[in-house]
């Protein structure tokens, strides 16, 4: 395993990512089912509400 400098451009990722709205384990399991689940609803029905003003 060769030992390297972390570049400018990982920086940059890994400063990008930090920003970023993700769960990290730090929220239950079921809550993170259930924020999916209610935004599969949300997503169905802003789909079913643009069809319906066409």
């Amino acid at each position: 395993m060769s030992s390297r400098e972390p570049s400018a451009f990982s920086f940059l990722v890994l400063g990008a990512l930090q920003k970023r709205p993700m769960y990290e384990g730090t929220v239950p399991a079921a809550v993170v089912a259930d924020r999916r689940r209610r935004n599969r609803a949300a997503r169905r029905s802003r789909r079913i509400n643009r069809r319906a003003r066409r």
